[in-house]
């Protein structure tokens, strides 16, 4: 009997244990239920975050990169060591691409943007402009999200953050052609049926800093564009290997050029609102004046000392580096010109008819600068420095072989080099070169006038009239550089970007 209601009594507990375990198991699974939803529904708040982080500091740094942060209803004040928290309401540019990418618009976000110096960010090369009030953005997002399962367990709402800094950065890269104007309408204009061809260089081959709707023009349908062969992939610059680049526009005309374009595969695309590009050369110096007069020597018969037999009944006139006060004017003559500046003050550098131009073989000393290019480096090519009024003009029938200034000198392969100060040429005065004549050129065509000069009177600028000719060859192993281009012409005109010269770009970058 004893044995019979000691059985009983434990039948009369039999299922607490289960019941124990049922509930210890219902807390266990809502846990983990909540975890999975409320840890789902965080991470993409997490995500989203992030994104408005990221879009609100690209949207503020491009605005301080184009300058157009300073007025309108999206202005903000970006001085090194600021910062201010976005309203609801606020329509300054990162916080409307905050708003825009779901963050900023209740009372549940925090966005805040902030100036910090440079030196909170090692190891990056910023941009030193001095236009920019900053080169460095960051946008901070918060956002408080209620939980839903995980309540239960005590944590009744959760905080997201996320970060993004962006900056205005140096990076090395050349620049085939960059048309620096910033307002004027056709500042790529294309007139006959020319080619231009790049072949190599970096993956955005052109760029036309114009703000206006009609930065590019073209007079008949056959002018071409050809880039599909230009491309970093193509490392040597011979037009074997390239896949294609980008042709960008500030302003237009948009969607599409108004000529032939031949982007080419990868990236190979038109850009219009590509955001400009600043001179990669404007901290440059002018070369000091020289103290020694160049000269041009009496007429050398051909086959005569360094004289070729090729100059025929003209002969060699052999020209020395050095100060030209009036100019220089050659015409029916071959000149031979040795390396070194030639500082031209007023007069221009005109190549007429009959008359060819090629480097001095064998060179002798750079008299210019003693021992060299910078005075500690030696070697030949030529920098010819327009300080004044008159053009450079290289046409008619010219065979025309020249080689700038040392990609390792303070010029940087320079060879046509426009002092920023001069007067606008342009229209009939406007710089030209090519023709029905061979031409290369190995080094950069710079002539530009400062961007405040352009913005402060849009007429004084420095145009440049680039032309082909059928059957004949103009080549350009370098950049150009010039407030306005116009190409004309029936013939090819190509671009082999040395591999070797690199010059300073200022863009965009996220850096955290």
């Amino acid at each position: 009997m004893r044995f019979k209601s000691f059985v009983m009594r434990f039948k009369e507990e039999d299922g607490q244990a289960i019941i124990l375990v049922a509930l210890a198991m219902s807390f266990f699974l809502i846990g983990a239920i909540g975890l999975a939803v409320d840890g789902s529904n965080l991470y993409m708040h997490r995500q989203m975050a992030q994104a408005a982080a990221d879009a609100a500091a690209q949207a503020g740094i491009m605005s301080i990169f184009d300058g157009t942060n300073g007025a309108g209803t999206a202005k903000f004040v970006d001085t090194v060591g600021s910062s201010y928290t976005c309203t609801t309401s606020d329509t300054s540019t990162p916080c409307v691409y905050a708003s825009q990418n779901g963050f900023g618009g209740s009372a549940s976000d925090t966005v805040t943007v902030s100036f910090p110096a440079n030196s909170t960010v090692p190891g990056v090369v910023f941009s030193p402009s001095g236009t920019d009030p900053t080169s460095l953005i960051k946008v901070s997002v918060s956002r408080t999200v209620n939980t839903t399962l995980m309540r239960f367990l005590g944590s009744t709402a959760t905080t997201v953050k996320a970060t993004a800094m962006a900056a205005i950065v140096d990076v090395i890269a050349p620049v085939p052609i960059l048309v620096t104007h910033p307002t004027l309408a056709g500042s790529l204009s294309m007139n006959g049926n020319p080619t231009i061809q790049i072949c190599g260089g970096p993956s955005r081959s052109i760029q036309v800093n114009s703000g206006s709707s009609t930065a590019n023009q073209a007079v008949g349908s056959k002018s071409t564009i050809d880039l599909s062969h230009a491309g970093p992939l193509d490392i040597n610059g011979d037009c074997k290997n390239g896949t294609g680049a980008d042709f960008g526009v500030w302003g237009g005309p948009s969607p599409t050029p108004p000529f032939a374009f031949k982007p080419g595969t990868l990236p190979g695309k038109y850009l219009p609102m590509a955001s400009p590009i600043l001179d990669p050369l404007a901290g440059v110096p002018a070369p000091p004046v020289p103290t020694t007069p160049g000269t041009q020597s009496p007429k050398i018969t051909a086959g005569t000392g360094i004289c070729p037999s090729s100059a025929g009944t003209h002969g060699c006139t052999i020209l020395t580096p050095g100060l030209y006060a009036t100019g220089i004017s050659l015409t029916n003559t071959t000149a031979l010109m040795q390396p070194g500046i030639y500082y031209v003050q007023t007069g221009g550098f005109t190549c007429g008819a009959n008359c060819n131009i090629a480097m001095a073989s064998p060179a002798v000393t750079d008299v210019t600068t003693g021992t060299g290019w910078d005075g500690t480096i030696a070697g030949g090519g030529i920098l010819v420095y327009n300080s004044g009024t008159g053009q450079i003009s290289l046409g008619a029938n010219s065979a025309i072989n020249l080689i700038g200034s040392p990609a390792s000198s303070k010029y940087l392969n320079i060879l046509f080099f426009e002092d920023h100060t001069a007067g606008a040429n342009t229209g009939k005065n406007a710089h030209s070169m090519g023709g029905c004549g061979a031409m290369t050129l190995e080094g950069t065509i710079y002539l530009t006038n400062t961007l405040a000069t352009m913005n402060g009177n849009a007429a004084t600028y420095q145009e440049l009239d680039l032309q082909g000719c059928s059957g004949n060859s103009t080549l350009i192993q370098g950049e150009i550089i010039v407030g306005a281009l116009g190409l004309g012409g029936n013939g090819t005109i190509t671009m082999n970007l040395n591999a070797s010269t690199t010059l300073v770009v200022r863009q965009v970058a996220m850096v955290n």
